[in-house]
C-alpha cells in the first residue's frame, strides 16, 4: 500500500455530486478522490492509502452488510463514515454493527463534516427502550434488471446487482470469480454462464440454446472470456446488454482478485527465496497443528541453518551469499512433499513443517518393530533430512569455485508434536534446543530428533 504524508479522502460516488463538494469545503488540506461506486472504491483501498472513506448509503442497501463488511476488510486504518437521506438512517446505524465507524445524515453542512471527521469514536446504538424499530426500506440496486431476459422471473433478476461480486470477494477472497458464477447461475436459472480463460475451449452447447461470449476485459489479450447460453427465445439486444454488464463486473472482480493475490503473495512470501516467509510459516503452523489434532496425526518440526554461512558472506561478498541462501532453498524443496511448507525464517535459518495432508492414521501394533512402534515420531522427516544432506554434499555451487562442491553443510532440530509439545510455541523451542545443544555441540553438519541420543 503507497503511503502519502498529505491527508487523503475516499468518496463513493461522481466528483460533481454535492457530497464532494462538501468534503472539499470541510477539509481544503485534504485530497478528495472519487470513485464511482463501491467496486471502484475496494479496487482503491487496494492501491492506496486513506484517513477516510465515505460512502453512500442507499447504493448498498441491496446486500448492506458484506459491501461495509467488504469495505472494513481493505481500509485498513481508514474511518467507514456512511452518509445518505434521513429515511436509511435506521440501516446506517445497523452498519455500525458490521465495520462502519460513523454515519450522517444528509443534506449536511461542511462545519458538520469537519466535526465528524475530528471525531474518533463510532456511535453506539441507543438504549433498547428507545431504539428505532422502523422497518428498513429495500428498493433493489437496478443494475441488472429483469426486462434483459423474459425468462427469468422477476423476482430472481431483481437479486443479481454488483454485491454478488461483493459477496463472492468477502467470503472466497482465494477464488472468488469462481464463487461469483455459482452465484449468478443459481439465481438465473436456465440462464447459465461460465468463466473461461482465453484460450480454453467453450463447453458443448444446449439443444433449445443461444450462446454468447465476451472477454471481460477488451484492453486484455489474456484476458478471461465470459460465455453465456440462454433459452433460443430469449430477446437478443437485451441478452447481449446481460453480458455487457456481467462482463464488466467479473472485470472489476478479476482485477481486485489479482490484487489480492499479489498483497497475500508480497505479506507471506520471501522475497530473496520465494519461500514462505516467517509470519506466514507461524500462521501456517498453528493452523496445520489445529488440522493435526482433530485427525490425531503427527506434526514434524524441522529448523535448520548453514554452518558457518558468516564465513561465505565475508570471504565471497553478500551477493554470493544470496545466490547460495536461493541454491539451498531450491535443494529443500526437492526433498519435502508437495504439502510439506519450507519457509526462511531469518537470515540463513529455515523451517520445515512435515504433516500429512490424508487422515486419520490407523491404530498401529503395538508388537511392531521399534522403528514403528506408538509413541515415537514418524520416520519419514527423518528420512527427508537426509536426503536433503546428501543433495547438499553433492550439489555444487558455482558461485563458490572450485570449493563450490560439498562445501556447504547444515545443523537442524527435529521436534515432533504431538510427542515433544503441545503448542506452535513449545514445537518451535523444542526443534531449536535440539538444533543449539543437540546438533551444533555435537560438531555441527547434523540432525538431531528431540528425544533421541543417535542423529540423522
Amino acid at each position: 500500500m503507497i503511503r502519502r504524508d498529505t491527508s487523503r479522502i475516499l468518496l463513493v460516488g461522481e466528483a460533481t455530486s454535492p457530497m464532494h463538494a462538501t468534503l472539499c469545503a470541510a477539509s481544503p488540506r485534504s485530497e478528495i478522490v472519487a470513485a464511482p461506486t463501491v467496486f471502484d472504491a475496494i479496487a482503491e483501498l487496494t492501491a492506496e492509502e486513506y484517513s477516510a472513506v465515505f460512502c453512500p448509503t442507499e447504493p448498498i442497501e441491496r446486500r448492506p452488510e458484506s459491501a461495509v463488511a467488504t469495505l472494513r476488510n481493505v481500509a485498513g486504518d481508514a474511518r467507514v463514515i456512511l452518509f445518505g437521506h434521513p429515511t436509511l438512517e435506521p440501516l446506517a446505524r445497523k452498519m455500525l454493527q458490521h465495520g462502519a465507524d460513523d454515519y450522517i445524515v444528509t443534506p449536511i453542512e461542511a462545519t458538520e463534516v469537519s466535526h465528524v471527521l475530528t471525531r474518533r469514536l463510532r456511535h453506539l446504538d441507543p438504549p433498547a427502550q428507545t431504539r428505532d424499530t422502523t422497518e428498513i426500506p429495500s428498493s433493489p440496486m437496478p443494475s441488472i434488471k429483469s426486462e434483459y431476459l423474459p425468462t427469468v422471473s422477476p423476482a430472481q433478476a431483481s437479486e443479481i446487482d454488483p454485491n454478488i461480486f461483493l459477496d463472492a470477494l468477502l467470503n472466497h477472497p482465494i477464488d472468488a470469480p469462481t464463487a461469483a458464477v455459482a452465484q449468478v447461475n443459481r439465481i438465473m436459472a436456465p440462464v447459465r454462464i461460465s468463466l473461461l480463460q482465453h484460450n480454453d475451449a467453450p463447453p458443448p452447447a444446449t439443444d433449445g440454446f443461444v450462446a454468447f461470449s465476451q472477454p471481460v476485459d477488451r484492453q486484455r489479450q489474456d484476458a478471461p472470456i465470459l460465455y453465456l447460453q440462454a433459452p433460443a427465445h430469449s430477446d437478443e439486444p437485451k441478452t447481449r446488454k446481460l453480458l455487457e454488464d456481467l462482463s464488466a463486473g467479473f472485470a472489476k472482480l478479476t482485477t481486485l482478485q489479482n490484487r489480492f493475490l499479489h498483497l497475500k503473495e508480497l505479506a507471506t512470501t520471501d522475497e530473496l527465496t520465494g519461500l514462505a516467509n516467517s509470519r506466514w510459516f507461524r500462521e501456517r503452523l498453528t493452523k496445520i497443528m489445529e488440522i493435526a489434532r482433530k485427525r490425531k496425526t503427527p506434526v514434524t518440526l524441522l529448523l535448520f541453518d548453514i554452518d558457518d554461512f558468516k564465513k561465505y558472506n565475508d570471504r565471497y561478498g553478500h551477493g554470493v551469499g544470496d545466490e547460495i541462501l536461493k541454491q539451498t532453498a531450491q535443494l529443500m524443496r526437492r526433498c519435502v512433499r508437495e504439502h510439506d511448507l519450507v519457509a526462511r525464517i531469518g537470515g540463513d535459518e529455515f523451517a520445515v513443517i512435515f504433516w500429512e495432508n490424508q487422515g486419520p492414521r490407523t491404530v498401529r501394533d503395538p508388537h511392531a518393530e521399534p522403528d514403528t512402534a506408538p509413541g515415537r515420531p514418524p520416520q519419514t522427516p527423518a528420512i527427508m533430512c537426509k536426503r536433503f544432506q546428501s543433495l547438499l554434499s553433492k550439489h555444487t555451487f558455482s558461485a563458490l569455485g572450485r570449493d563450490g562442491r560439498g562445501t556447504l553443510t547444515i545443523s537442524g532440530g527435529l521436534a515432533t508434536a504431538f510427542w515433544d509439545a503441545a503448542t506452535p510455541e513449545e514445537l518451535i523451542a523444542a526443534a531449536d534446543k535440539a538444533l543449539m545443544f543437540g546438533a551444533k555441540r555435537s560438531g555441527k553438519n547434523s540432525i538431531a530428533l528431540v528425544g533421541e541420543e543417535n542423529r540423522a
